[in-house]
């Protein structure tokens, strides 16, 4: 007897069942209203994205201001001058200058000094550039650096002149070479170029060497105030060759204005160079005498910084203010 089991039993698939005819549900009021919120509010954030982006990429915002007819009603113009390489900022320093008379001093700001960066909390003076240029600060990181030297120092900043290491090397060997005199004799290993102490005239190489190196042996090399020091050398000499003649002060304008980022217009330049000629002496100032080393040893940063005696600023504001003194 055979059995065929195909023509007894079919296997019954979906497609054989009935279906009910398909409709979409539709949306409630509060659904409908949620959707709608949320197109609003995403179509809100892109265009406040938009606006923001194109807010912190305007030229307006990108600069930093020029004060010069704020130093010049006051009889001090003050100047920070940012000394970079490619990685961080190398030195700070202030140049202040009392048009009437000539008189000018240059104080030395330490890199490393531990302050509150804007919003981002406690750090090395010198992350003032990469915060404020990742966080869209006014006038990026220039801004932010030239407003936290400003309520370091508790004196306005009129102006800026960012320069690199190579700046001053080609400034140095343009002017033909400087002279300094170095109060401590220092050996630089990595060029295995030794400097002796007393006066010594030094081309851009020599001079970029022995004022930002820190691969320095000698006596005052374990010194962090000691490079601020030959810093403060090759700039003053650099300056004071700069306004000694026409010429050189036609050269300093070229190269604040062309090698450098600066919001000083030429006319500013020659007023400044013109001041400093009446008198061509530059005060040394440092704030060694009130400051502290100690160690971070924070999650943003770890490593040796310097901090006031005390935690108070108020002794570096005084220095500040009496600079021109």
């Amino acid at each position: 007897m055979s059995f065929d089991a195909a023509s007894s039993y079919s296997r019954i698939t979906l497609n054989d069942l009935p279906r009910a005819p398909k409709t979409a549900p539709k949306p409630t009021g509060i659904q409908k209203a949620i959707e709608w919120s949320l197109f609003l509010v995403f179509g809100l954030t892109i265009a406040l994205a938009g606006i923001a982006l194109y807010a912190v990429n305007r030229p307006e915002h990108r600069a930093v201001p020029n004060r010069m007819s704020e130093g010049l009603a006051a009889d001090r113009v003050n100047v920070l001058l940012i000394g970079s390489s490619p990685r961080t900022t190398e030195s700070l320093m202030l140049l202040s200058i009392q048009p009437s008379t000539g008189r000018a001093a240059l104080m030395s700001i330490p890199v490393d000094l531990w302050v509150r960066i804007g919003r981002s909390g406690q750090r090395p003076l010198r992350a003032a550039y990469s915060v404020g240029d990742e966080n869209g600060y006014p006038g990026g990181g220039t801004g932010l650096t030239v407003d936290t030297v400003e309520h370091i120092v508790d004196v306005p900043i009129h102006g800026y002149a960012r320069f690199s290491i190579g700046d001053v090397q080609r400034l140095v060997d343009k002017m033909g070479g400087i002279d300094v005199d170095a109060r401590h004799g220092v050996y630089e290993y990595r060029s295995k170029l030794r400097f002796h102490r007393g006066a010594q005239h030094l081309n851009g190489t020599r001079a970029i060497r022995y004022a930002y190196s820190a691969a320095v042996a000698g006596l005052a090399a374990s010194n962090r105030f000691a490079r601020e020091e030959r810093q403060q050398d090759v700039i003053i000499a650099a300056l004071s060759k700069a306004i000694e003649t026409r010429r050189s002060i036609e050269s300093l304008q070229s190269t604040f204005g062309a090698l450098t980022a600066t919001n000083l217009s030429s006319s500013n330049i020659d007023l400044l160079a013109r001041a400093l000629r009446r008198d061509n002496r530059i005060r040394r100032i440092s704030f060694e005498p009130y400051l502290d080393s100690f160690d971070v040893t924070s999650v943003a940063y770890r490593g040796e910084a310097v901090r006031p005696r005390g935690g108070n600023f108020t002794a570096l504001h005084v220095v500040a203010d009496a600079a021109l003194q």
